[in-house]
């Protein structure tokens, strides 16, 4: 076996009780590994248990921190980390347990528990690209480590049917959006960076750290995890009628590139709507109307599997 480790286990209270994780955890304490296994119940507690556990590395006590639900849960752990320690002693991994799952999926991550939990053990631990947003108002930056959306995206990923995405995952988010399709509207802005200017109509945009978003969608298809870039994706507005335009440009989702679509990479990008838009932060639902996305190079180190997985 591998030498005995420190693990801390940031656990979604929604997953606590699932057999498989349970059985997970046992198993590597049976091997002579030490995890401490921390379940969060109210908003704030994977921010709070993740500040404690780097404050925890900092004084050699644990060597990794393991995100243990979907994205919202890992960027919560990978936030409070940073807000406590800019330069975190220990490395990060993630278990898998959210709907979509879409940075597992970007990095091939396995869903599987003790697979996953294998992975924080035997993977190397890589640098990895941590993102934020900036919003002009003076709020707190929010850190993202997969992908800002924008637009029709996140009112679908808002209203998806908790229920459904229980059943079937991530296929629920394609289903809200052919239910809502109709109702969409267009939103106006300009995008700024180093080099790049955009201005016009658009019914959906993301800035990606990670490829993938919406339960698998390759929004992002050449976005890197460790590149100190983010990749931008605007799916213009289309002329006439937007059900039509919007059909049209679901190829996209299968690595098409229609003409409806911009695409740019910079260190940073400045947004400005016209009105208020949704906004997501892998799950995280804000709304904003000026706005700039960031990205850290290097900013933690993550257990990833040795070989990506297939683009």
């Amino acid at each position: 076996m591998t030498d005995p480790r420190r693990l801390t286990l940031i656990l979604n209270g929604k997953a606590a009780q699932q057999k498989n994780v349970q059985d997970a955890v046992s198993a590597i304490a049976r091997q002579g590994h030490r995890i401490d296994v921390k379940v969060t119940e109210s908003p704030g507690d994977g921010e709070r248990f993740s500040r404690e556990a780097v404050k925890a590395a900092r004084r050699g006590e644990i060597e990794t921190i393991v995100a243990g639900g979907g994205d919202g849960t890992l960027n919560a752990v990978v936030g409070g980390a940073l807000e406590a320690d800019t330069d975190p002693a220990c490395s990060f991994a993630l278990m898998p347990l959210g709907t979509a799952n879409d940075f597992a999926r970007n990095a091939g991550i396995p869903v599987d528990p003790a697979q996953a939990l294998d992975i924080a053990l035997t993977a190397p631990a890589r640098a990895t690209d941590v993102a934020s947003l900036t919003f002009d108002d003076g709020q707190k930056p929010r850190p993202f480590i997969n992908m800002a959306t924008a637009g029709f995206g996140p009112r679908v990923t808002s209203e998806a049917d908790p229920d459904l995405k229980a059943r079937i995952g991530g296929a629920a988010y394609l289903l809200s959006a052919l239910a809502r399709i109709g109702e969409v509207t267009p939103w106006s802005g300009r995008i700024r960076a180093d080099g790049f200017s955009w201005e016009g109509s658009f019914a959906a945009l993301a800035i990606g750290n990670g490829r993938r978003a919406g339960g698998g969608v390759e929004l992002c298809p050449l976005a890197e995890l460790d590149d100190g870039a983010l990749d931008l994706t605007v799916i213009e507005a289309p002329e006439g009628d937007v059900l039509a335009g919007l059909l049209s440009s679901l190829p996209l989702a299968v690595g098409l590139k229609p003409d409806s679509v911009i695409r740019a990479r910079a260190s940073s990008f400045e947004v400005e709507t016209d009105s208020p838009i949704p906004v997501s932060l892998d799950g995280e639902m804000l709304e904003a109307r000026r706005f700039t996305l960031s990205v850290r190079q290097h900013a933690i180190r993550f257990h990833l599997p040795d070989q990506p997985p297939p683009r």
